[in-house]
């Protein structure tokens, strides 16, 4: 049997990638593969790919017709697994009959962004807090060069929000990868020594979610999502301790 350790550091297999996909991964891989898919961002693709072909599925599983057209067969066949082949007539309920570039222009918002912004903001904070020597790739002293450079990536503005009120300094921050596209992750840290991450990815244009709270083992996350962006504030933290800092951070997003 694997103890814990080595449940963490397996190399990340194919399988737990659909598994990720599918949302069906468990919680003691989901920091390695989250981890993993910062590293190769074809796979990020691929796991993103597949996210969305899930999501055509569950929206338009109630429609009609009985063959599916070969473009779609192909895309379900990208899972590359022959139980998928099965799963191709559901595609054709979305009623297009058309092919795999109008496919991709049907699918709308991404699945459950709250969702999603969660379990990548765990990922991280499970992956980078715990480093002593590189826990960031800019420090804090470049804070305005950082959020220029990720502000660039993501296209969108990012600041470095202050939470020195909450009693928590800024330590820095680094480029991450969510479903394939840039992604923006930033530290803090209290006197005590512990951590808090902020997690900033893009979501679909008419994504929209309010403040919500969920718990991983001994990981809390605060997520909303508002104008195309996701955000995701979590750490070792009570709902009740995690709280007050994303409402900071969401408000100086705001101004």
């Amino acid at each position: 049997m694997a103890t814990p350790d080595a449940s963490r550091t397996a190399p990340v297999t194919q399988d737990e990638l659909h598994a990720y996909a599918d949302d069906q991964l468990p919680d003691d891989r989901i920091a390695a593969v989250a981890a993993h898919l910062r590293d190769h961002p074809g796979d990020a693709q691929r796991v993103a790919d597949w996210r969305r072909i899930n999501a055509a599925l569950r929206r338009h599983a109630d429609a009609a017709p009985a063959e599916p057209p070969a473009a779609m067969v192909n895309l379900i066949e990208r899972r590359g697994e022959g139980r998928w082949r099965a799963i191709a007539a559901a595609i054709v309920w979305l009623g297009l009959g058309i092919g795999i570039g109008s496919l991709g222009q049907t699918f709308g918002p991404r699945p459950d962004a709250a969702r999603r912004i969660a379990e990548e903001t765990r990922g991280a904070y499970a992956v980078f807090s715990p480093e002593i020597l590189h826990p960031v790739e800019v420090g804090a002293a470049q804070a305005d060069h950082l959020s220029d450079w990720l502000g660039k990536r993501l296209g969108r503005p990012i600041p470095i929000p202050s939470l020195g009120d909450l009693g928590y300094a800024f330590v820095g921050g680094r480029l991450m990868v969510s479903e394939g596209a840039p992604a923006a992750l930033m530290m803090y840290e209290n006197a005590a020594g512990r951590r808090l991450v902020l997690y900033v990815a893009a979501s679909d244009p008419g994504d929209d979610s309010p403040m919500g709270f969920r718990r991983f083992d001994d990981i809390g996350v605060v997520t909303w999502v508002r104008d195309g962006t996701a955000y995701g504030v979590g750490g070792g933290f009570s709902e009740t301790d995690l709280m007050p800092a994303a409402r900071s951070v969401r408000a100086q997003f705001l101004t």
